[in-house]
């Protein structure tokens, strides 16, 4: 049974103005605008976002995963984030607790690609996802190995269990 999403209940820029909110704004006549969170073009230094997530009292069956949908007006280049985090308990300290990462994920633009989401999917399995514990977590653009001109905006992210 799949489970999610979970949406983040609380998000803070770390490293601005490297990251900021941001309104992507697509080419096309419609449904154009998409808000969410984002980095500068050509990254020039590692850039955080920060993200609180509760925990539900019981956690859906299955694997659980951050996923996020990202947009660019782009034909060219990557962008690489790194999901870090850790589970913590009421009694507990975010401020204290060790972030355990995930690895890098890249995500490509190619022809065709500015203005489409690009999805990315990550298990979370360097913690262990706990009910009613609140998973805190950074999701550092990496500068090294990023060549994407163009600001990235992250529209959507959410936990989910597959």
């Amino acid at each position: 049974m799949a489970g999610g999403p979970i949406f983040p209940s609380s998000v803070f820029a770390v490293t601005g103005p490297r990251v900021f909110p941001n309104v992507h704004v697509g080419a096309g006549a419609n449904s154009k605008q998409d808000e969410g969170f984002g980095w500068e073009a050509s990254l020039g230094a590692d850039a955080i976002w920060r993200f609180r997530f509760p925990m539900p009292p019981t956690l859906p069956t299955g694997t659980g995963k951050i996923r996020g949908l990202l947009l660019a007006n782009a034909t060219t280049g990557v962008n690489k984030l790194n999901v870090k985090w850790a589970s913590v308990a009421a009694e507990e300290s975010p401020s204290g607790a060790t972030l355990n990462a995930e690895g890098v994920v890249t995500t490509t633009w190619a022809a065709g690609d500015n203005d489409q989401y690009k999805e990315f999917l990550v298990t979370l399995d360097a913690d262990t996802l706990v009910a009613n514990e609140i998973v805190v977590m950074d999701l550092v653009g990496e500068t090294s190995g990023w060549t994407l001109a163009q600001v990235v905006t992250l529209c959507h992210l959410g936990i989910i269990w597959e």
